[in-house]
């Protein structure tokens, strides 16, 4: 009994000391507004992030955000800032409070290398939850990205655009969007910390 807990004991020590963890994440904060008259917006949003490189081609990784938002704002869902059916943009004003909680498992795989940079695929979904019973939002999405190690310890992470499908329950302004973008909009900056 003894001889197979030192050998289990083993197999773990070995599978971690192999292991290649990475913990990073990202944060936002924007302010502005929503449409004229409206009163200025502040949006934060925090998302820490933890992955396990499988091998130099596959990964796998979550991120968990909180998103919090402030002000008015025209006819659109207060945290994604998507337009709610039915409700014109420059519409009625609205005064919300907003926050909501999202978790995004996915799936990374590198196709080229080159020097510090590594090119990857995620492929993953993403849902959010927001409070008050306001109802839930889901993507699906496939996004492009680039990796750059600053040593071997840490790496800088860029995704620009997405392949996606979003949809929202009726609580949460009930949207359809299918979406394939490469804009300005749609661009993620984070930092990993390797172990």
């Amino acid at each position: 009994m003894k001889k197979v807990i030192l050998a289990a004991l083993v197999a773990v020590a070995s599978l971690s000391a192999s292991a290649q963890v990475y913990v990073g994440g990202q944060l936002g904060f924007a302010t502005g507004k929503a449409g004229d008259g409206a009163d200025n917006t502040m949006k934060f949003t925090i998302a820490p992030e933890i992955g396990y490189n499988i091998n130099e081609k596959f990964a796998v990784g979550i991120a968990i955000g909180f998103t919090t938002q402030n002000g008015s704002f025209y006819g659109a869902n207060p945290v994604t800032n998507e337009p709610v059916e039915g409700i014109p943009m420059s519409g009625t004003k609205f005064a919300k409070s907003a926050s909501c909680f999202s978790f995004a498992p996915y799936a990374r795989y590198t196709f080229a290398k080159t020097g510090i940079a590594s090119f990857f695929v995620d492929g993953g979904f993403a849902a959010s939850f927001y409070n008050n019973d306001g109802g839930n939002v889901w993507n699906i999405s496939v996004r492009p990205g680039v990796k750059l190690s600053a040593s071997e310890k840490v790496d800088f992470v860029a995704s620009i655009g997405a392949l996606g499908y979003t949809f929202a329950s009726e609580k949460a302004g009930k949207f359809n969007v299918f979406d394939l973008g490469v804009d300005n909009t749609a661009i993620k900056f984070g930092v990993y910390y390797n172990f």
